[in-house]
């Protein structure tokens, strides 16, 4: 076995899992809006758990409605009426051979006013830490007792509906955290002040907990070991308060953040593996209970070597189990090269996060789906099925067809897979796409999918072929610029500089498109060395950007002094300089030595005009350019059709 210390057991209290590997409670808006959990909502946690995780921890449940609601449709443990649903959540997980948990949260002073019913947030102290201004509500002695009582209660309904254990969340700037930050927690009663009475809250809680639950019953916390701003939880706080919580018998802990910004917990891509595991290993070194490493970890070679050198006994996969499921059995197995790991496209933070809408997957388009959409049913009569297009649609498109037992052919112009994957995985911090590259490039092989590069199809050749099926996934280019000078021999375009057929350094450049492809192009630029200006026809700046990596590339702009002018618009390039108009109608020059073209990419259609008369279906960015999880979604049922 090549991750023995993956897939040895270990205890979490009395209950004992069969490998290291722990699902946590990421938040999918899978339940009803009554707060009872859907059937979608139980396939999601009993596939991963099918997927071979040893530990399932379902998501934030709400513990008192409406106050601490905390989310579009988050599921609910407040009453009993909700244990039926809760009881078959749980037995689907255990039949699919894991343990469950379940996470009880109260968001304290970030309580969504959207959600709560506009109710003001309560808190520990009466500290302004949301962006809105709203001040929270200082609890009261006897409003903390309730609080208490309601923790304990919904783990008594968690019990009773067969739960293995609960987790307290205590990190993530939510209601425990706050009482244990000294920031948040300005108290000067029982409840605040020295360490002690900052841990009381959650001490009380497990004793209650204990008392309706019985002493054997595992409690777990996800805990904020390093709060990352100033005046909150340091790093050696974090590893006091870890000792006093394993003093007040807390079974295990999730080494995670706490009242830090939120792309600090929800990364966007370009952070590196394992960034924040360190936490694990710091609080390993003052506890004996059980430590679970939390943080971008996505293979499992980097996986066994924390385990191995005893910097965590358990792993947290969250994302890498969203994007797959059977990363375990896989790993187990001995083949890693076939796990399709997540590259932090963001979209699943996204839909969460920002648009209150159910849990999706760039790379995985079953994802919130039911189990009869993941569902590949063999064909009873194979067909000839031809793919036009290697990028990210045709990939997935020729992979589903072969598990369906299609024979499948696949036509590529370029000299390798990828299409506008190995554009996109150039900028700085991007790289992580080529996983994905190399994922479909193994499942193809290993389906037995024909791969045929540097074959620039044509209506000849597809009759030659005489297929049963043909799906076109040819991709996009660059636009046409109707700008006077655009053909100077100064102008190029971001793919291009992306692609390496022209290089710069040490120039004035540019960049003429203030969408993603400008923004990475001129981040790529500028990291070479460049200094870069960004010219935009409107005034907001990749508004469609996922928020989180929206904020980190424009930070990194920042850094490398890019320049980005909004509302200009260019009026002509010359030889050494682009004239723009302002907002204001004013022409002026922007000095350049080289001209990057960079606007939104256009759909190739050639290829659909010459097939015409013959049957065929458009995928991706040929059909209108978009994102990664269009253009695999649309993969996914092309071939599923077939």
């Amino acid at each position: 076995m090549k991750f023995p210390h993956i897939f040895s057991p270990i205890r979490i209290g009395r209950v004992e899992l069969n490998n290291r590997i722990i699902f946590p409670p990421i938040a999918t808006n899978l339940a009803h809006v009554s707060g009872e959990i859907s059937d979608r909502q139980v396939f999601h946690y009993a596939r991963r758990a099918r997927g071979g995780a040893g530990l399932i921890i379902v998501e934030n449940v709400c513990i008192k409605y409406p106050d601490a609601r905390h989310g579009a449709t988050q599921p609910r443990i407040d009453s009993d009426e909700f244990i039926p649903g809760l009881a078959t959540l749980a037995r689907a997980v255990h039949d699919a051979g894991a343990k469950i948990s379940i996470e009880l949260t109260h968001p304290g002073l970030n309580a969504s006013l959207k959600f709560n019913g506009g109710r003001r947030p309560v808190a520990p102290s009466p500290i302004s830490q949301r962006k809105d201004g709203v001040l929270p509500k200082e609890l009261t002695i006897e409003e903390i007792q309730e609080l208490v009582e309601a923790y304990a209660r919904a783990a008594l309904r968690a019990q009773r509906a067969g739960f293995d254990m609960v987790e307290l969340q205590g990190g993530h700037g939510l209601l425990i955290n706050q009482f244990l930050s000294p920031l948040t927690n300005r108290r000067k009663d029982l409840y605040g002040g020295p360490r002690e009475n900052r841990l009381r809250f959650v001490e009380e809680i497990v004793e209650r907990i204990r008392s309706l639950c019985g002493g054997r019953f595992p409690v777990t916390i996800r805990f904020a070991a390093d709060d990352m701003v100033e005046g909150g939880i340091t790093p050696e706080e974090g590893k006091t308060l870890a000792s006093g919580l394993e003093a007040i018998g807390i079974d295990m802990i999730q080494a995670d953040l706490g009242l830090c910004p939120k792309e600090k917990r929800l990364e966007p891509m370009p952070y590196k593996q394992g960034w924040r595991a360190h936490l694990a290993k710091g609080l390993k070194e003052v506890t004996a209970v059980p430590i679970a490493a939390v943080g971008v970890i996505r293979e499992p070679e980097f996986a066994e070597g924390l385990l191995s050198r005893n910097e965590a006994d358990l792993i947290v996969l969250g994302r890498t189990l969203i994007a797959d499921p059977d990363w375990p059995n896989k790993a187990l197995s001995d083949h890693p090269e076939r796990i399709r790991k997540c590259i932090g496209c963001g979209e699943c933070i996204k839909a969460r996060h920002y648009e209150d809408r159910p849990l999706r997957c760039g790379v995985n388009a079953t994802v919130g789906m039911d189990e009869e959409f993941e569902r590949i049913v063999p064909v009873e009569e194979a067909k000839k099925v031809l793919i036009i297009g290697g990028g990210p649609a045709g990939m997935e498109a020729a992979r589903i067809a072969a598990l369906r037992g299609h024979e499948v052919m696949l036509l590529e112009k370029g000299d390798k897979l990828g299409g506008t994957l190995s554009i996109a995985s150039v900028p700085p911090g991007k790289e992580k796409i080529r996983w994905l590259i190399q994922y479909y490039t193994g499942e193809l092989s290993r389906l037995g999918v024909e791969v045929r590069l540097g074959v620039q199809v044509t209506r000849k050749i597809v009759d030659e072929l005489q297929p049963d099926a043909i799906i076109v996934a040819i991709g996009c280019t660059c636009p046409q610029e109707n700008i006077p000078g655009a053909d100077r021999h100064n102008v190029v375009t971001a793919r291009d500089m992306l692609s390496g057929k022209r290089t710069a350094a040490n120039n004035s450049i540019v960049v003429i498109g203030g969408g993603l492809l400008g923004l990475e192009t001129a981040l790529f630029l500028a990291s070479n060395g460049n200094r870069v200006t960004v010219l935009k026809r409107y005034k907001t700046i990749a508004a469609s950007l996922e928020p989180i990596y929206r904020d980190y590339i424009l930070r990194e702009l920042e850094e490398y002094n890019v320049s980005i002018l909004t509302e200009v618009s260019v009026e002509r390039i010359d030889e050494s300089a682009v004239q723009v108009k302002d907002s204001h109608g004013e022409t002026r020059p922007i000095p350049a030595d080289l001209i990057v073209l960079a606007r939104d990419p256009v759909p190739l259609r050639d290829l659909q005009e010459e097939l015409r008369g013959v049957k065929f279906r458009s995928i991706g960015d040929c059909v209108r350019p978009r994102l990664i999880i269009d253009a695999v979604r649309e993969g996914y049922l092309a071939g599923r059709a077939i």
